[in-house]
């Protein structure tokens, strides 16, 4: 029993053995990992598992001729509407005379560290430069929020007081109902702000949908359906998309991911294009594709 009990001690590892072989294997999988980092991101690969596709040089510039706020350059408009480029401190808008509403509204929220929290203005003006000069009275007594497509938080916070006022300009408002504007839009501009500054930065497009029919409160204000975010993340010269899609009837305790959609829908619904410049390969790919869960 003894001479056994001895055999089976000289047969086992030591301590100095148990490390080298833990340090052997740390190596290993170090080296594996490395190695599928260097693969992910080699020029040109697209990266399908966290939904990253390589920018070209005709989107940068697109984004750039925009004044760096809308992502791969103005929506193209698929219809013969007319819509009115208003440019603005902290973001553009596509304002549509006939619907009294923006079509879109484009932005970008970068980092920041310690952001000035500015009083809310007091009230909303109207834009002189649009032709139906609606009013913040329009809405009084709709059953209609005045709901901020540019956020005044986050803009003041970055851009500070004059950008904060623009936000408050009629031509950024449409009609929101009430559980969307004070509770899921509230939830989402909470979260692009979070990413901005997890991310470095974020550039969003956001807007209303319309269908057929008609509705409309005072001054032919046209009543959207439905609304729309997109938001932009780029890394390393790679982009990926986020869409969100979210009906007035909401009731304001839906979780986020339950909004996740393709760009492909947006567009189809809202006669919008978007990242037009970026190669077809990656644009198709990237427009098709529905986020898993949120970023």
């Amino acid at each position: 029993m003894i001479k056994s009990f001895r055999d089976n001690r000289r047969g086992s590892l030591g301590p100095t053995q148990l490390i080298a072989i833990i340090l052997l294997l740390t190596l290993v999988g170090l080296g594996v990992y490395y190695y599928l980092q260097r693969q992910v991101e080699k020029p040109g690969k697209v990266y399908t598992p966290s939904g990253f596709f390589q920018v070209d040089e005709d989107l940068r510039a697109a984004t750039q001729r925009a004044g760096n706020v809308v992502y791969g350059g103005n929506p193209r408009l698929a219809s013969s509407t007319t819509v009115t480029l208003l440019k603005n401190i902290a973001y553009h808008a596509g304002y549509c005379e006939e619907r009294r509403n923006p079509l879109w509204v484009a932005y970008r929220l970068d980092t920041i560290e310690h952001g000035e929290k500015l009083k809310r203005p007091k009230g909303f003006k109207a834009d002189m430069r649009t032709l139906s000069r609606v009013s913040p009275g329009d809405f009084v007594k709709s059953g209609y929020d005045r709901g901020h497509l540019a956020p005044n938080s986050a803009i003041a916070q970055r851009y500070g007081l004059d950008a904060q006022h623009q936000t408050f300009l009629m031509s950024n408002i449409v009609p929101q109902t009430p559980d969307l504007n004070r509770k899921v839009w509230q939830r989402l501009e909470k979260m692009e702000d979070e990413y901005a500054n997890r991310l470095e930065n974020v550039w969003v497009i956001t807007g209303p949908i319309f269908d057929e029919h008609i509705q409309q409160i005072s001054n032919n204000i046209e009543i959207p359906d439905a609304f729309f975010k997109i938001l932009f993340d780029e890394e390393k010269g790679n982009v990926r998309a986020m869409a969100f899609l979210l009906q007035q009837n909401v009731t304001g305790k839906e979780p986020l991911e339950s909004f996740l959609t393709s760009i492909d829908e947006i567009e189809k619904l809202s006669g919008l294009d978007f990242i037009a410049p970026l190669a077809d390969e990656f644009e198709t790919k990237i427009e098709a594709a529905v986020p898993g869960r949120l970023w």
